[in-house]
C-alpha cells in the first residue's frame, strides 16, 4: 500500500491519531497530529486496498488481521499513532425520538432508552446507543431525547480492530456525523493547499480524526460507564488517603505521647512544659479521631451506594429481559420505596412479572400489586390493556 507523506517528520509531535473510514465504497484512512489544543498536520491519507474477505460492505469480518495490518502498516510509514477514531456505515445506524419524564437521573434515563430500544428490536438483536437531548419541545413534565443505534456486534469489531493494532479506541461514530466536521478544515495550520485538497478525497477519515479534538458527536463505545468508573475510583483513592491520614496522625499521637512520657521521667519540674504538650497531644488525637470517623462515614457511604446499585440491576434486569408483553412506562425510587407503573397485554403478563420480581431477595417489602385494572380498547384490533402499578420496598442498606 504507497504511503504518501504530507510534511516532514522532522519536530515532535504532541499528539496523533488515526482516522479509519470503513463505510463503502472505499476504505480510508488519515493519520492527523497537532498539539493538545489543535490539530496541524495531515501527515498521509490514502485509499486502503484491504486483503480480499477482512472487510465487506463496511461489516468487519477478521478484526484481528486487519488490525495488526493497519498498526503495521502506519508503523512502516514512521508514524507513532496512540489512538483511533473510527466511523460506521450510515445503513446500518437507526435515530429514533424518544420522551421520557423529566427529572429522571442519568442512571435512569440511560435505563429506560436502553429498555426502549431493546423492545424495539428483534429478539436476541443487542445494539449500542448513544443519545443527547431533543432540542424539540416536549410535552409539559416530560423531556425529549435523540437516541441514534448501531449493531453491537459491528462496534465490537471495530473495538478489536483497535486493539489488535495497538490503538485506543477513541470513537465509534457514524459516517454522517464525521463529514460536517472535515470541513473545518481551517484548523489545520501549516498545510500546503495541495496537502489540504488531496485530504477532500477522504473527508469521512479526516472528520474522524478531528474528533479528537473536536469530540462532540455521536459515540457507541461506552464512554459514561467508563466515566462512572474513573469516578468510583477517585472515591476509592481519596477513601484510601483519608485513612493513610487516620494512621499517620496516629501514629504522630503515639510518638508524642511516647516523647511526653519520657519527658516527664526527665524533668518532673517542668509542669508547665508537660501541660502543653499533653495539650497539643489531645488536639492532635482529637483531630485523628475526626478523620478516621470521616473516614467510616465515606466507607459507610460508598458501602450504601454500592448496595442500592446491586439491587437496582437486579430489579432492572427484570425488567429489560424479563417482562415479555408488559411496557414500563415509569420508575420512581425515593429512599427504599420503590414503585414501577405501565401496561400490559393480560393480567397474567403482570402477575408473571409480579414472580420474578418476588423472586429476587433485595425486599424488605417484597412487591405487592396495588392496582391492576383493565382499560378500554385503545386501537383498531380491540386488543384489551391492562395498567398497573407495582410497590416495594428496598432492603435497606447495612
Amino acid at each position: 500500500m504507497p504511503w504518501r507523506s504530507r510534511l516532514s517528520r522532522a519536530q515532535p509531535l504532541q499528539l496523533s491519531v488515526v482516522g479509519l473510514d470503513l463505510s463503502p465504497p472505499a476504505c480510508c484512512l488519515v493519520v492527523l497530529s497537532g498539539s493538545h489544543t489543535q490539530a496541524q498536520r495531515v501527515y498521509c491519507e490514502e485509499n486502503l486496498r484491504v486483503p480480499a474477505g477482512w472487510v465487506a460492505q463496511g461489516n468487519v469480518l477478521q478484526p484481528e488481521a486487519l488490525g495488526e495490518w493497519l498498526g503495521a502498516c502506519v508503523k512502516a510509514a514512521g508514524h507513532a499513532a496512540t489512538a483511533v477514531y473510527m466511523g460506521l456505515d450510515d445503513a446500518c445506524v437507526s435515530t429514533h425520538r424518544i420522551t421520557l419524564a423529566a427529572g429522571l437521573s442519568p442512571e435512569d434515563v440511560a435505563f429506560q432508552l436502553h429498555a426502549e430500544m431493546a423492545a424495539m428490536q428483534p429478539q436476541d438483536a443487542e445494539v449500542c446507543i448513544d443519545y443527547c437531548l431533543d432540542a424539540a419541545l416536549a410535552p409539559e413534565g416530560e423531556q425529549g431525547y435523540l437516541v441514534q443505534v448501531a449493531p453491537r456486534a459491528r462496534v465490537d469489531a471495530l473495538q478489536r480492530v483497535a486493539q489488535a493494532a495497538g490503538w485506543r479506541a477513541g470513537s465509534v461514530e457514524p459516517r454522517a456525523e464525521a463529514l460536517p466536521r472535515a470541513q473545518l478544515g481551517h484548523v489545520l495550520v501549516n498545510v500546503s493547499p495541495s496537502g489540504v485538497s488531496d485530504t477532500g478525497r477522504c473527508d469521512a477519515a479526516l472528520g474522524l480524526a478531528l474528533c479528537a479534538w473536536h469530540g462532540h458527536g455521536v459515540n457507541f463505545l461506552p464512554y459514561r460507564d467508563e466515566a462512572q468508573q474513573v469516578l468510583r475510583r477517585a472515591c476509592f483513592v481519596r477513601c484510601a488517603r483519608f485513612a493513610w491520614g487516620g494512621v499517620m496522625a496516629a501514629a504522630c499521637l503515639a510518638l508524642t505521647l511516647s516523647w511526653l512520657a519520657q519527658r516527664q521521667t526527665q524533668q518532673l519540674g517542668d509542669m508547665a512544659a508537660l501541660t502543653d504538650a499533653a495539650a497539643q497531644a489531645q488536639k492532635e488525637h482529637a483531630h485523628a479521631q475526626a478523620m478516621q470517623q470521616r473516614h467510616a462515614a465515606q466507607t459507610q457511604w460508598l458501602k450504601t451506594r454500592q448496595t442500592v446499585q446491586a439491587q437496582t440491576l437486579q430489579w432492572s434486569d427484570v425488567l429489560s429481559h424479563a417482562a415479555h408483553g408488559v411496557w414500563v412506562a415509569h420508575v420512581t425510587q425515593q429512599g427504599a420505596h420503590w414503585s414501577v407503573q405501565g401496561e400490559a397485554l393480560s393480567s397474567a403478563h403482570v402477575q408473571q412479572l409480579v414472580q420474578q420480581l418476588k423472586s429476587l431477595d433485595i425486599w424488605a417489602q417484597a412487591p405487592a400489586l396495588p392496582q391492576l385494572q383493565r382499560l378500554p380498547a385503545v386501537s383498531s384490533t380491540g386488543l384489551p390493556v391492562w395498567q398497573f402499578r407495582i410497590d416495594a420496598d428496598l432492603t435497606q442498606a447495612p
